[in-house]
This record gives C-alpha cells, structure tokens and sequence, in this order.
C-alpha cells in the first residue's frame, strides 16, 4: 500500500509541476505530429531525446505538411506548427485544440552569390540590405510563396519603396524554381535556412546565407495540445508534460544553444512568454 501511495505521489508531482520534470513510467506513447522544419534540422529529435531522458515518457513522431489533418484523425496527441500555417485557427476555435504556446521560431535568410555584388553582408537588417541592392541594381527575385512574399512585403516597405525596376524580379514559382533561378541570375532572395541548406547540400551550391540575424526573419512555431474531450484516443498528460518541457526556461536555452550540422549560425531561436 505504502509503495502504491509513493507512486501515485510522484505521477501527480511530475504532471503538475512542468518545472522539475523527473522520471515517469508510462507505457503510453505520446504521438507528436510537427511541420517538416524542426525534422530536417535536427532540433526536435535533440529535444525529444532530452525529454524522454528526464522524464521516462516515449515520443512517437509524425512529419509533414497536413499535421492537423493527421490530429484530427485520432493520431496525434499533440501539434507543433507554424503560428500562421493554415487550418491552426479553425482547429483551435472548432474545439480540436487547446490555445496555442509559442515554442520556438526558426529562420528565414537572405541568399545571394558568394561574390555579394551588393555587399549586403554585415548589414544592419534586411531594409538595409534591400536598400543596397537596389542602388546597386544586383537582381533580387521575390518568392511568391505566401509567407515569403509576405516578408518582402514588409521589408521593401521599410526601404521606403524603392522602384522595382529592373533589378526586382517576381517568378511564378517558389521554393527550389527560385533558388536555381537565382544561381542562374547571380540573385539574391529570401527563403527558410532550413530548407536552403538542404538544397544547397544536394546540389552543392556556390550560394550562401548573407543575411540572418533581423528578428523579422523568424517564424514563430506554436504547440497546441489536442482536446481529449473532443477526441477519446487523445494522450493529454503525456502531450501537456511535453509542452510543459518545451516552456521550461532551461529547455528555451537549449533552443538558443543548437545548431544545425549543415551550419554554425543560429537558425532556432527561444519564443517562449510568461507575460
């Protein structure tokens, strides 16, 4: 009795306390379903390591791009995406899903020519890096994906506008079309770290990140646990002990701490608030 008694007291300790998460036996896996990001980087499966060897627990991991689709289905217990990806607001607001948390943003870039025709390098951020390309008249090409196009956007607004001709060019398709492009043209543009040093990795690349460190370059990724009441199969005091971990100050640090084996900048940066 006195042994089940200690039991009970360390489960209820360990998920109500997301500050001093120990070790936890519980056979149940928790089934995290994530964007592709965090997975070709190699941050999440570094955090889950960690938290499976402090708390006991076991993370099962689901990648790609339809992550609320595969928690609607009852295979997931928790959602870690970008805090714009879509279907996130309906998801949370048709019950699906608990508020979203702020975990981490990754890192949007500036790519251009190892040459820097515009010697943007060592700009103060990327307005000033607009800036110069364009008295330089160096060829810029804006990605039309949504939320690229939408950075450039803001960025040639904060350069104060300045005329698009000849030297900006905007192609019909984003992603992998724009960076061959851009090694065609000598161009600069603005794509996910992530995903460039993939690209750059299986095509060995003369291009390289020039600019990385303007805060408006991060993506903010959230983590919404997913409703048990609205789904039966839902594992909610696995997903809640780890979303408590991803919150946790020193697990914040380890964040700002990682890199990336393709790279010695930082691309993951902490987004956790206790306002």
């Amino acid at each position: 009795m006195t042994r089940l008694f200690t039991l009970l007291f360390l489960l209820f300790f360990n998920f109500s306390n997301y500050a001093d998460v120990t070790q936890v036996s519980n056979p149940t896996p928790i089934r995290l379903a994530i964007v592709n990001t965090p997975v070709y980087s190699g941050l999440i499966q570094y955090l889950i390591n960690d938290f499976e060897q402090q708390t006991g627990l076991h993370v099962e991991l689901t990648n790609g791009s339809d992550v609320f689709e595969i928690a609607k289905l009852e295979q997931a217990d928790i959602v870690i995406s970008h805090f714009g990806k879509a279907h996130l607001d309906q998801f949370v607001l048709e019950g699906f899903g608990e508020w979203p948390r702020m975990v981490f943003s990754n890192q949007a870039v500036i790519i251009g020519p190892s040459s820097d025709p515009a010697k943007i390098k060592g700009s103060i951020n990327a307005a000033q890096a607009l800036i110069k390309i364009a008295h330089s008249q160096s060829k810029f090409i804006a990605s039309p994906q949504a939320g690229v196009q939408y950075l450039t956007d803001i960025i040639w607004n904060q350069a104060r506008q300045p005329n698009k001709s000849p030297w900006f060019i905007e192609p019909n398709d984003g992603g992998n079309s724009v960076a061959k492009f851009a090694e065609q043209q000598q161009a600069y543009f603005i794509w996910g770290a992530i995903p460039f040093l993939k690209y750059k990795a299986k095509n060995n690349s003369k291009l390289t990140i020039l600019i990385n460190d303007d805060p408006l370059l991060q993506r903010v990724m959230s983590s919404t646990i997913v409703n048990p009441k609205k789904m039966n199969s839902s594992n909610y005091a696995g997903a809640k002990a780890l979303q408590d971990y991803l919150l946790k100050a020193s697990t914040q640090a380890k964040i700002a701490a990682f890199r990336t084996p393709n790279s010695d900048l930082q691309l993951w940066w902490p987004a956790a608030r206790h306002n």
